[in-house]
């Protein structure tokens, strides 16, 4: 055994480890261990798969879709962007605080602002958000698309309708938030959802 001073100056022992079988077998099994990964997994999907274009033309297709983000973050805003060169316009939601999405983006909603305690208790009404920012849109845009982030806390049913959306509104376009991943993917919002296909309905 030898002693040695550590930066701090507490004594430290070293102690050789005896080289007993079990040893032995078990750096063996360490040795024999393995990882498998891509180079993916180092710098993200995204700039290794090149799928904008496949982005796009599930955009167009499924109208609806659930993406899963790394918990990163920043790999979306390239998706984003891509969007938005397309002539897209964005509507930028959270899930947490959005109540019903059929009311809130659809309807005529009632809001009670805050108040202190000393303030009567107030109630005001504002239009449907979806259709609000549709009537802004210049006319040379391409659709909304609705950006919901923190989608994974929506109930199955909220999941539904912001699926339908896209056929209840034919200019907007809905991506979901729902969770986490490695990196970079997608999925339709039916899929998730619930719902039928397009392709299954059809069948």
């Amino acid at each position: 055994m030898a002693a040695a001073i550590s930066l701090y100056g507490a004594p430290v022992n070293f102690r050789r480890l005896a080289r007993s079988p079990n040893n032995v077998r078990s750096a063996a099994r360490v040795r024999m261990a393995s990882v498998r990964c891509g180079i993916e997994d180092f710098i993200g999907g995204d700039l290794v798969r090149f799928d904008l274009g496949r982005w796009l033309s599930d955009v167009e297709e499924h109208k609806a879709l659930a993406i899963y983000t790394p918990h990163e973050g920043g790999y979306e805003g390239r998706y984003l962007t891509r969007l938005r060169y397309q002539g897209y316009y964005f509507l930028d939601l959270s899930a947490r605080g959005l109540g019903d999405p059929e009311t809130t983006l659809t309807k005529i909603h009632p809001v009670c602002p805050a108040h202190v305690g000393k303030q009567p208790i107030a109630r005001w009404y504002f239009p449907p958000e979806v259709d609000y920012r549709l009537s802004l849109l210049p006319p040379d845009a391409r659709g909304l698309v609705l950006w919901i982030i923190e989608a994974k806390v929506l109930s199955k049913s909220e999941l539904q309708f912001l699926a339908l959306l896209p056929s209840l509104r034919p200019k907007v376009k809905v991506i979901a938030e729902c969770g986490n991943w490695r990196r970079f993917m997608w999925k339709p919002l039916k899929e998730i959802a619930g719902l039928p296909s397009n392709d299954g309905a059809a069948a």
